[in-house]
C-alpha cells in the first residue's frame, strides 16, 4: 500500500510539472502561479504526448523519460515557489484516497477490456483494426492514454489501479483548502463531492456502487469527476472576471477530458459556447486551445485507426475501410448494451428485441425493478422534489417573492443536464453511464435554493467551515475501509492478482499467438479476445500491423 501512496504522490508532482509548463507557455507571464485546479493543464499535456507518440512507438519506451522530465520541471517550479499548494494537506488526502482504492473491488469491465486497452497502448504502437480482435478495443478513452503513460510499474506493483484516486484527491483538496472568498461554484463542487462521499459512506455494500470501483482503471468515475469540473469552471468563469481567461481554458480542458471519456456528455459543449459569446475579449486562439484542437484531431484519428469509426461506438460515424470493424457488429454491440441496461437488474425480456429495443414497453419494468432499487436515483429524485417544494414555498414569502435569482446561465446548465439525462434514459439507462449528471442535477437544485435565500452570505457571516464538514465526511468514509486493514498490507505491492489458467490458445497469425480469455483477459500480455471468431488475419504494411477477422454477423 505504501508504494501505491507514494507512487500517486510522485505522479502528482509529475502532473504539476507539466501543468506549470503548459500554463507558462500559454500565458507567457513571469508572474504565473500554479494552483490545484491547474492540474488539468498537466493531465491534458500528458494525454497529448501519449496520443502523439503512440502513433509511432509503444508508450513503455517513453514512460521513464516523461516521468523524469515532469519531475524535473516540478522541482524547478517548486524551487521558484510558483506552485501554491499545501503539500502536507495534499499528501494526507492522497494517503486516504489511495487507501480506499487499495481495498476497492475489481469491476467487470476492467479485466474484460480496460486493462487490455492499456496493455496495447503500453506494449504496442497503434494498430489498425484492433477492434476486429475484440470489439471493445475500439473504445478510445483519453483517460486510458494518460494512465498508460503514467503507469509506474516495477516487480509486482503497477500504478494504473490507483491513478483515478489522484483526480478524486484534487477535487477533495479544492473543497477543503482555505478560501478568501466563497462563491456558488465552490458550494456546487462541495455539494457534489459531499453527495458522492456521503452516499458511499451510507451505502451498505463496501464503498458504495460508485467508489467500489475506485481501484480500477475504469472510465465511469473519471467522467463523473470531470463533469463536476465542467460546471464548476463554467460558474467560476462567470464569477471571476479578472481570472476568467484561465477558467475558460480549464473549462475547455475539462470538457475535452470528460467528452473523450464519455461522449454522451457532449451537450455540455453548449456551456463553452455561451462563455465564449459572453467573453468576446477572450483570445480563442492561444497555445492551450491550439494544442487542444490538434489533440482532438489525434484522438479522432486514433479512433478511426482502431475501428474505422470517428466516434466509436456510434456506428453512424463508421466507414468501410480495409481494416474497419463490421458496422453490423458495432450496431449489435450498442443495441446489446441498450437491451441489458433497459432490463436491469433482472434482465427480464432482454432477449425480446420488440420489448427491450424497438418499443418503450420496458419503461414500466425499468421504473419498478431498477429505479426503485437504485438508491442513487431515489436520493437524487427526493432531493429534487424536496428542493423544488421548498423553492415554491420560499417564493410565496413576501421577503423573497421579488427575487428573480434564476438567470440565463443557470437555465443553460439545467438544459444541458436535462438533455443528457433524457438521451441517457432513452438509450442505456444504467446509472454508471451518467453519474455526473445524476449527481449534479439535485446539487444544482440546491444551489438555486441557496441563491433564492442568499445563503452564501449566511455561510460567510456565520463562518461555517465547509472544509471542516468535508473533512469529517471524508474521514467517516475512510473509516469504512479500516475494517479490512492489516498492518502487513502497508508493505504489499498490490492486492490485485490475476489468474490466467482459464485462457486457451485458439490460433496463430503472423507469428503472433491468439488466445481466448473468456471475458477475463485482464493484463494478459499476448493477444486475448473475449469472443471467438473463425479466422484472424494479421498483416504488416509500412511497419504497422493491420488486424482483420471474419465477422460473426452478416452485412
Amino acid at each position: 500500500m505504501l508504494i501505491a501512496i507514494f507512487s500517486n504522490y510522485l505522479l502528482l508532482m509529475v502532473i504539476l510539472g507539466y501543468s506549470f509548463l503548459l500554463k507558462k507557455i500559454t500565458f507567457n507571464n513571469n508572474d504565473i502561479i500554479v494552483e490545484n485546479i491547474d492540474i488539468l493543464y498537466g493531465l491534458f499535456l500528458i494525454i497529448f504526448i501519449s496520443l502523439l507518440f503512440n502513433f509511432f512507438f509503444p508508450l513503455n519506451y517513453l514512460k521513464p523519460l516523461v516521468i523524469i522530465f515532469g519531475l524535473l520541471i516540478f522541482i524547478y517550479a517548486a524551487y521558484k515557489k510558483i506552485i501554491k499548494i499545501n503539500f502536507i494537506l495534499y499528501f494526507v488526502i492522497i494517503f486516504f484516497t489511495t487507501f480506499i482504492a487499495f481495498y476497492s473491488n475489481m469491476n467487470v469491465d476492467s479485466p474484460m477490456y480496460h486493462l487490455q486497452v492499456i496493455k496495447w497502448l503500453s506494449l504496442h504502437k497503434i494498430g489498425f483494426g484492433l477492434s476486429n480482435l475484440e470489439i471493445r478495443l475500439g473504445f478510445n478513452s483519453s483517460w486510458h492514454s494518460l494512465v498508460a503513460l503514467l503507469d509506474l510499474s516495477f516487480d509486482k506493483f503497477t500504478a494504473k489501479y490507483y491513478i483515478s484516486a489522484l483526480v478524486l484527491s484534487s477535487l477533495i483538496y479544492e473543497t477543503i483548502k482555505k478560501k478568501t472568498k466563497l462563491n456558488y461554484s465552490d458550494i456546487f463542487l462541495f455539494l457534489t463531492v459531499s453527495f458522492l462521499i456521503l452516499y458511499s459512506f451510507l451505502h451498505p455494500y463496501g464503498n458504495g456502487v460508485i467508489l467500489n470501483h475506485l481501484g480500477n482503471p475504469e472510465r465511469d468515475i473519471i467522467a463523473m469527476l470531470f463533469f463536476f469540473l465542467i460546471i464548476f469552471f463554467f460558474l467560476k468563469a462567470l464569477e471571476d472576471t479578472e481570472n476568467n481567461k484561465n477558467y475558460i481554458n480549464l473549462l475547455a480542458l475539462s470538457l475535452f477530458l470528460c467528452l473523450t471519456t464519455r461522449l454522451m456528455m457532449s451537450p455540455m459543449l453548449i456551456l463553452l459556447v455561451i462563455i465564449l459569446l459572453k467573453n468576446k475579449n477572450y483570445k480563442i486562439i492561444n497555445f492551450t486551445t491550439s494544442l487542444l484542437f490538434i489533440t482532438s484531431i489525434f484522438w479522432v484519428l486514433r479512433s478511426f485507426f482502431l475501428s474505422g469509426c470517428l466516434f466509436f461506438p456510434f456506428y453512424q460515424t463508421c466507414f468501410k475501410t480495409s481494416w474497419a470493424v463490421n458496422i453490423k457488429e458495432v450496431q449489435f454491440f450498442v443495441e446489446e448494451a441498450m437491451r441489458i441496461s433497459r432490463t436491469l437488474p433482472t434482465r427480464n425480456g432482454v432477449t425480446d428485441a420488440n420489448f427491450s429495443l424497438h418499443s418503450f414497453d420496458w419503461v414500466s419494468q425499468w421504473i419498478n425493478d431498477y429505479f426503485f432499487s437504485a438508491a442513487l436515483l431515489q436520493i437524487g429524485a427526493a432531493i429534487i422534489v424536496t428542493t423544488f417544494c421548498l423553492f415554491i414555498i420560499v417564493s410565496s414569502i413576501k421577503k423573497y417573492r421579488s427575487k428573480n435569482i434564476i438567470n440565463k446561465y443557470d437555465i443553460s446548465i439545467f438544459i444541458c443536464i436535462i438533455i443528457i439525462i433524457f438521451f441517457w434514459f432513452i438509450s442505456a439507462p444504467e446509472t454508471r453511464y451518467a453519474l455526473g449528471p445524476i449527481i449534479s442535477l439535485p446539487c444544482f437544485f440546491i444551489i438555486l435554493l441557496f441563491k433564492k435565500l442568499n445563503l452564501r452570505e449566511f455561510f460567510i457571516d456565520k463562518n461555517i467551515k465547509l472544509s471542516l464538514i468535508m473533512g469529517i465526511l471524508f474521514l467517516l468514509f475512510v473509516s469504512k475501509s479500516f475494517s479490512h486493514f492489516q498492518l502487513s498490507d502497508l508493505y504489499i505491492d498490490n492486492k490485485i492478482t490475476h489468474n490466467y489458467s482459464h485462457i486457451e490458445k485458439i490460433g496463430r497469425s503472423n507469428n503472433m499467438n491468439i488466445f481466448w480469455g473468456k471475458f477475463l483477459c485482464a493484463d494478459f500480455k499476448e493477444i486475448c479476445v473475449n469472443t471467438v471468431k473463425e479466422n484472424y488475419v494479421i498483416e504488416e504494411k509500412f511497419n504497422y500491423k493491420f488486424y482483420k477477422s471474419d465477422s460473426w454477423l452478416k452485412e
